[in-house]
């Protein structure tokens, strides 16, 4: 038998991130929308996508509706989303 030590000191991984972009205005943009249709928030969620197309009139609206409401979304869905709109709401724990 032997002991083997490890050394606990780590080195964090550098993440590249790009600049923050900023918006002036929500309405007229491109809305993204992620919910994970947890039936206690079906009422709400409906109700407020309402609101959000009548008062802000975005351009195109893209959504994810995710089938597993304890799992996160797909990455690849979460990725083309961001990459089509200009702003994303994410909901009830989605």
């Amino acid at each position: 038998m032997t002991i083997q030590l490890f050394d606990p000191v780590g080195e964090v991984e550098a993440v590249e991130r790009a600049p923050m972009r900023v918006i002036e205005s929500l309405a007229g943009k491109r809305a993204g929308l992620v919910f994970n249709q947890h039936v206690s928030a079906l009422a709400f969620w409906k109700a407020m996508e309402a609101e959000l197309e009548q008062t802000l009139k975005p351009s195109q609206v893209s959504r994810i509706y995710k089938s597993n409401t304890w799992a996160p979304a797909p990455r690849a869905d979460a990725n083309r989303l961001l990459e089509e709109t200009d702003y994303v709401l994410v909901g009830v724990g989605a």
